[in-house]
């Protein structure tokens, strides 16, 4: 998550965006960024964060989001008063709530759901560092089966019993067969198209 890396050079721009992007990101609670002048006239700089923490879950649910329109941030007044902000925050829960009952199940197998919900149960309660390794296992899953385009892309229902992954799975939306020669140059195949669909795995065709 952190770009920073020991020894690099940034800027103050650089800087102030690797900032506003660890305390945006939800996975902390306290994000500080403290600078030293050295010697030789470069700074140091020391980054120090309070990870954030959920309450504990033991259900996972995987969801493919990647055709769904992506819902539109709900700006919070200021001025709103506890009961304005209890109201709002309700909101939030029931669109996010419709928006997992419209979602489609990812294709992450039972065995890996299991294995998930596995270290949930040992971890207690949920942090941003176990998110990350939910993240990382999800990801493998989808790199070793030859899915390279996905990603997961949020975690949501958290401070519940369930942890909701969403993930963009790279739907494909439409299908084309060309026959190319060594040049890349489109030609007519000698294979009729019909056999080559029949050979092409079910997941290519929408």
């Amino acid at each position: 998550m952190v770009s920073l890396r020991p020894g690099g050079i940034y800027n103050k721009a650089q800087l102030q965006k690797e900032l506003e992007t660890l305390a945006t990101c939800g996975m902390f609670e306290k994000v500080d960024m403290e600078g030293k002048t050295n010697s030789d006239g470069t700074i140091g700089v020391v980054i120090s964060f309070t990870e954030s923490t959920w309450l504990s879950a033991d259900k996972f649910r995987c969801i493919n989001v990647g055709l769904m329109p992506q819902p539109k941030p709900m700006e919070m007044d200021v001025d709103m008063t506890d009961k304005e902000k209890m109201e709002y925050y309700r909101s939030l829960e029931k669109d996010y709530k419709r928006r997992v009952e419209r979602a489609k199940p990812c294709l992450l197998p039972m065995s890996v759901h299991i294995e998930i919900m596995q270290m949930l149960r040992e971890q207690g309660k949920v942090s941003a560092r176990l998110l990350q390794r939910i993240r990382d296992r999800v990801q493998k899953w989808y790199f070793d089966e030859g899915y390279a385009c996905a990603q997961v892309v949020n975690f949501g229902n958290l401070n519940t019993k369930q942890v909701v992954c969403e993930v963009v799975e790279g739907d494909i939306t439409q299908t084309n067969i060309q026959f190319l020669d060594k040049l890349g140059n489109v030609i007519e195949g000698n294979t009729q198209v019909a056999v080559v669909r029949r050979e092409m795995p079910k997941q290519a065709w929408f």
